[in-house]
């Protein structure tokens, strides 16, 4: 074996260099990117506010469809303040309600059991409750004369209780109890009372809507009515407005045939039927009401019904004697999609129409159009089709009331969300890329045309050939004025560096491998294309897959080569994609899918090509075509129980069965992890101070199993050879909290995991039983062939092992670390050819960041109690602190607050000591570069090289002057000597 001496000493050398991971000050903001990101805004929870009475602009606001709420100012689309509702709830919840209260300062959310009251101009926190139930109701009063207060609706076990909260302080001052064992719906309030709607079942009569009418002032009981939906409401989403803070509050159902449209005024028992007008005699898909949540505004609200082709819409007025609704006008049919939105000015009420051609104001008081807009090319994300749209608030401005302007924010149907001022488009946020759940990267494909153009020519005879040369010449003098433009910013970026840090708008590689494509798919069906040197810029997307509401798309991952990107999803056929493009390409196989069948990437025998194999629903492979994968092949997979089974495939198309392994009883695996697909190995061995060397237990076939029971909290960590199925390691922690994460990576020789757990160095078999609070813990474990130095263990330096025999356990090394916050989710760095020492990354939620931290800071091999010698010094090695802490340094995302993250991946840059990274999640996105050991290889922006060329030309100046002078004085001491 050829001697690591090269390697080892590039290691010791490696030991000298400080590990920080910082984002230095010239590099922030240039070398990452953060989509700052809020999720798809709801219907019902998105609006135009002043932040304060003496304010004079609005504000965007919105509860999203992650729970995240945040303010958004419209002239470009930044987010003003955020906070994730989401964090802290024990429950999983998908819905919340956001209330607004003009002349108020603060907006009022609450999601879960908790009510929550912001500050609307920077989101700071100005109070909180919590109820004994969660909320089914929220509102804010709007009786003139009286203060505006926060109306709560609660449900637990079958009561519910409504809550009045003082606006300012958030203290009660009253509460009651109503409509005991109905089904709650909502809680609504008009200019003088407050209404509890539920849904009440009396006999033989199915569910019928039920007001219980409150006192303002004291909260008591003041009558209760109920009314005859004749079948048409089983539920709270049967209601097709329910109406609050206006002069007259409305109840809209229809019956499920669409025939009829019903109209109710909150705390009436009058009920205005009326028939649905439908000339075309199209299938109505939705019915959407629109009208004002004013109490100074008129009672008039809007009816939009929309088809598969066309939409239309009627305008009705409410007469508050009588409790009646009367249609005032019609809005004309028109092809297409279509969207509306209700807007006020005073008391007076507009509505704004979007359609494929134009955008069109009208006053609620009469049919005639008031402004229109034709649509710019730019509309909707590019789609001329506003069936894009999902739907719209807008704010109308007049200033003298014959002219108007109105400004909308469009929530796309792919999730993004647009602002356009009257019909030109000021903005867009990518709000579909909330919710990843799968990533890969992928290269830019090499620039091929010229190796195509010298084949043509290699084909043809001299002449021909010569031909084809001089043309293809000619064809390239089109490139040549552009790039005599480039050349003096070129030369002047040379020297003094591009401070914009704007990238070259064409997508080709760069000469140090950091422009890479990452391909994403969401939860609802989209797949987008990432630039990662251009700051993260989205080049494509498409909608690949129709997910019902309600549901996540089911992405198992996605596998990358060459040119084409294929898209894995449990129990469908697998979609390919161009990754330059986002076109789809025709998957050529077909592989049978039924029975709960799933398709899974496996290692292909020739280069340069893709296999699938499926898996049947117990857990057993399929047999793979000859050819697909070499022989003596093992594939491991995961029985619906959770068991792991080990399947062999030799000479024989059919799997064969292997190995099986099942945790202890009680317990049940939660992740099953592998090396990195990528993890080269620069030195098999460790060099310690004094010149010896441990060597690393290093295989490809290990298998990383965390198991968790919730009876014992306990989890044990088995470390298998998948070939054998032979358990290699094992140790166990008691005392754990299963419900926090336990996230764990393993690369190289070494694996990390994180818990929350009593901190100590027992295991659960130990009687140990220290009463030490618990604490988050990083455990680090590396593996080695010997406990001697020097020593290749029982198999020395054996090339090939039988797999037949067991094989020699590891010596493990292992060591805990207390840390000051939990870590939810870790991987390794990864470099092209292993050198560089690697680092840890973690995802910390309470910080809203990103460590890096690096491997050494968590080495095993730290001297416990004492100082370290000089060779262990040398080495790198200090004293072992059983605390952690996160050093500012190691945060890689700086003052960035990433939320939601539940994934992240590492890959390769042509530069050896920098590792490119992507994290991805719930809510943001986010990428930068990670140098461990600093970036040695390159220079940094700090590098003049304007005083480099300076220094040069002067030594060169110097030179030239002092030459002559230093030989004539040397001439002139040869003749005087």
């Amino acid at each position: 074996m050829r001697p690591p001496f090269l390697a080892l000493l590039l290691c010791f050398c490696c030991t000298l260099i400080p590990f920080v991971a910082a984002v230095f000050a010239d590099e922030a903001y240039r070398i990452d990117y953060h989509h700052l990101l809020l999720g798809s805004p709801q219907r019902n929870t998105t609006f135009f506010h002043r932040p304060s009475a003496t304010s004079k602009a609005s504000l965007l606001y919105t509860l999203s469809e992650k729970l995240v709420l945040g303010a958004v100012n419209p002239k470009d689309g930044a987010v003003i303040w955020r906070q994730w509702l989401k964090e802290g709830q024990k429950g999983d919840y998908d819905k919340g309600y956001l209330k607004a209260l003009d002349g108020e300062d603060i907006v009022v959310s609450a999601v879960g059991n908790t009510v929550s009251a912001w500050d609307a101009a920077d989101g700071k926190l100005v109070w909180q409750w919590a109820g004994e139930g969660a909320v089914t109701g929220l509102e804010v009063l709007g009786v003139e004369g009286m203060k505006g207060d926060v109306i709560v609706a609660t449900e637990d076990a079958g009561s519910n209780i409504v809550t009045r909260l003082d606006a300012s302080s958030g203290t009660v001052v009253w509460f009651t109890a109503v409509a005991s064992g109905d089904t709650p719906v909502a809680v609504s309030a008009s200019s003088t009372n407050i209404f509890f709607l539920s849904l009440h079942t009396p006999p033989l009569l199915g569910l019928n809507p039920r007001y219980t009418t409150l006192d303002v002032v004291t909260g008591k009981q003041t009558a209760q009515a109920n009314l005859n939906a004749e079948g048409a409401t089983t539920s709270k989403d049967s209601f097709l407005y329910i109406g609050a803070n206006a002069a007259a509050p409305i109840l809209v159902w229809t019956d499920h045939a669409f025939k009829h449209l019903k109209v109710n005024v909150i705390g009436g028992k009058h009920i205005t039927s009326v028939n649905i007008v439908n000339k075309e005699k199209e299938d109505i898909q939705s019915i959407t009401i629109h009208a004002p949540r004013t109490n100074i505004a008129q009672p008039h609200f809007l009816v939009h019904y929309q088809t598969a082709v066309s939409h239309w819409a009627e305008v009705y007025h409410v007469d508050l004697a009588s409790g009646s609704a009367k249609k005032a006008y019609d809005l004309p049919r028109i092809g297409g999609l279509g969207t509306f939105s209700a807007s006020t000015i005073d008391a007076k009420v507009y509505f704004t129409r979007n359609t494929e051609s134009e955008v069109s104001l009208t006053s609620s008081a009469s049919h005639g159009i008031l402004s229109r807009w034709p649509v710019q090319s730019k509309s909707h994300e590019a789609f001329p089709d506003p069936g894009g749209i999902a739907h719209a608030v807008s704010e109308v401005v007049s200033k003298d009331g014959s002219s108007f302007s109105v400004r909308s924010a469009l929530t796309l149907r792919n999730g993004n969300w647009e602002l356009v001022r009257n019909s030109d488009p000021v903005w867009i946020r990518p709000e579909s890329l909330a919710g990843v759940i799968a990533a890969a990267w992928a290269d830019i494909p090499a620039e091929e045309d010229l190796a195509k153009e010298l084949a043509v020519e290699s084909h043809n005879n001299v002449l021909s050939a010569y031909i084809h040369r001089v043309k293809r010449h000619a064809r390239d003098l089109k490139h040549f004025p552009a790039w005599v433009q480039r050349i003096p910013s070129r030369i002047i970026g040379s020297f003094i560096g591009d401070s914009s840090g704007t990238q070259d708008a064409t997508l080709r590689r760069d000469g140090f491998g950091f422009r890479k494509i990452v391909i994403v798919a969401t939860e609802k069906g989209r797949v987008m294309a990432i630039d990662a040197g251009a700051q993260g810029a989205i080049f494509w997307g498409v909608d690949v897959a129709n997910v019902p509401v309600g549901t996540k798309w089911n992405v198992t991952s996605i596998e990358v080569e060459n040119d084409r990107a294929t898209i894995l999803v449990a129990g469908n056929e697998p979609i390919v994609l161009e990754t330059m493009t986002g076109k789809m390409v025709p998957y050529g196989v077909t592989h049978s899918l039924e029975s709960g069948r799933s398709l899974f990437s496996v290692p292909a025998c020739s280069p340069n090509s893709q296999c699938f194999m499926t898996i049947q629903a117990d857990g057993t492979p399929d047999p793979i075509p000859a050819g697909v994968i070499s022989k003596s092949t093992t594939v491991v997979t995961r029985r619906p129980y959770g068991d792991v089974v080990g399947w062999a495939y030799s000479d024989s198309l059919e799997p064969s069965f292997a190995w099986e392994f099942s945790p202890q009883p009680g317990e049940k695996i939660q992740s099953l992890i592998t090396r990195p697909g990528h993890d080269p190995v620069a030195s098999i061995g460790r060099a310690l101070g004094d010149r010896n060397v441990l060597y690393k237990y290093l295989s490809q076939n290990l298998l990383l199993i965390t198991a968790v029971s919730v009876a014992a909290s306990t989890v044990s960590i088995y470390l298998l050879d998948s070939i054998t199925g032979q358990i290699l390691y094992t140790t166990s922690h008691s005392g754990v909290d299963i419900s926090k994460p336990i996230p764990a990576t393993f690369a190289e020789n070494w694996f990390a995991y994180s818990l929350f757990s009593d901190p100590s160095a027992v295991t659960a078999s130990s009687n140990n039983t220290s009463s030490l609070p618990k604490a988050n813990q990083l455990i680090i474990t590396e593996l080695y062939e010997s406990s001697l130095v020097n020593d290749r263990g029982p198999l020395g330096s054996a090339t090939n092992t039988s797999s037949l025999t067991l094989l020699p356990l590891p010596h493990a090394l292992s060591a805990a670390y207390v840390i000051p916050a939990e870590i939810s989710h870790l991987t390794t760095t990864s470099t092209l050819q292993g050198i560089t020492p690697r680092a840890i990354l973690a995802t910390v939620p309470s910080l809203s960041a990103l460590i890096s931290i690096p491997l050494p800071f968590l080495s095993p091999r730290r001297t416990i109690g004492r100082d370290p010698t000089p060779a262990e010094q040398e080495e790198g090695l200090f004293r072992y602190l059983p605390q952690l802490d996160f050093n500012p340094q190691w945060t890689i995302s700086h003052k960035r607050e990433v939320i939601g993250v539940q994934g992240m991946s590492s890959c390769p840059t042509k530069m050896e000591s920098t590792s490119a990274v992507v994290a991805w999640g719930e809510v943001d996105f986010f990428g930068t570069r990670v140098s461990p050991i600093g970036a040695f290889d390159t220079l940094g922006r700090g590098f003049s090289r304007l005083q480099l060329v300076g220094t040069v030309v002067a030594l060169g100046l110097g030179t030239a002057v002092l030459g002559p002078m230093v030989t004539r004085k040397q001439i002139n001491g040869m003749w005087t000597a």
